[in-house]
């Protein structure tokens, strides 16, 4: 069963980008800082992963290093298609 998350609210950090996460049956609320790509000085874009949220907890801390990288991807990809 998905669930929305309101993320309107004080507690969630309003000065990052939102991204859901999934994984098999994993959902992540993820919260990412964004840069959009900028063609004329060579920069593809890029995204970094600041929260990472199941349950309302915090797990960034314990996401392998292969993770973080596929969330980012995943995230800037998401994006920039915006």
């Amino acid at each position: 069963m998905k669930t929305q998350t309101d993320i309107s609210g004080g507690h969630w950090p309003q000065h990052l980008w939102p991204y859901t996460y999934h994984h098999g049956d994993t959902e992540l609320l993820c919260f990412v800082d964004w840069e959009p790509a900028d063609r004329s000085v060579g920069w593809g874009g890029g995204a970094w992963l600041i929260h990472a949220f199941a349950g309302g907890v915090d797990v960034i801390d314990l996401l392998k290093d292969h993770i973080v990288k596929d969330i980012e991807a995943e995230a800037a990809c998401s994006l920039s298609s915006d």
